[in-house]
């Protein structure tokens, strides 16, 4: 709880689900009005050698902090400042839900994926790393039906939005589909 995995140069990459899950939790009526508040960006990456695809990040704030817009800097009861996630708990992006725990996935595309789990501490020297019981390197159970849904959701996603040309296109497309997930 101390928000140092939300601030400086983090990138909080959101599926689908993600964006359905902000949208509700905000009271917002569409998947474009996290682009008009500033909140959410697409950002072309590569999938392949020959291939691109738009994917939406949570858009950083840079003024006064560079932080994610959804951290709430408060002062707990030992005097320290915290940093608590206004999404927690129902509406926290599946890679923060996971965090520590990372995921590679390959995926041909079709038939199941390849999933390599690891540890990685989101910041150095993060406090909350080392704490509690150990974690096994697989797939939390209580998250199965989100990492399911989020393979399916960018299968889905690669191959539509690589079409696109430009962000807006993009934006107008999540639009059509009401969010990846």
């Amino acid at each position: 709880m101390c928000g140092d995995c939300c601030t400086g140069a983090q990138v909080v990459r959101l599926t689908g689900q993600d964006l359905g899950l902000l949208m509700r939790h905000l009271g917002l009526a569409s998947v474009r009005d996290l682009k008009t508040k500033g909140l959410v960006t697409l950002v072309r990456e590569p999938v392949g050698p020959q291939r691109s695809v738009w994917r939406p990040r949570i858009r950083f704030r840079s003024h006064p902090l560079v932080q994610c817009p959804f951290l709430l800097n408060d002062i707990g009861a030992s005097g320290n400042y915290r940093g608590l996630c206004t999404l927690h708990p129902d509406a926290k992006p599946l890679v923060c839900a996971l965090s520590p725990l990372t995921r590679e996935v390959e995926d041909a595309g079709a038939g199941p994926v390849v999933e390599t789990w690891s540890f990685v501490p989101p910041v150095e020297g993060c406090p909350g790393t080392g704490r509690g019981p150990r974690l096994d390197l697989r797939a939390p159970g209580h998250l199965a039906g989100r990492l399911a849904q989020e393979v399916s959701g960018m299968r889905r996603w690669t191959d539509e939005s690589c079409e696109c040309p430009d962000e807006e296109s993009a934006w107008d497309m999540l639009g059509a589909q009401g969010a990846l997930g």
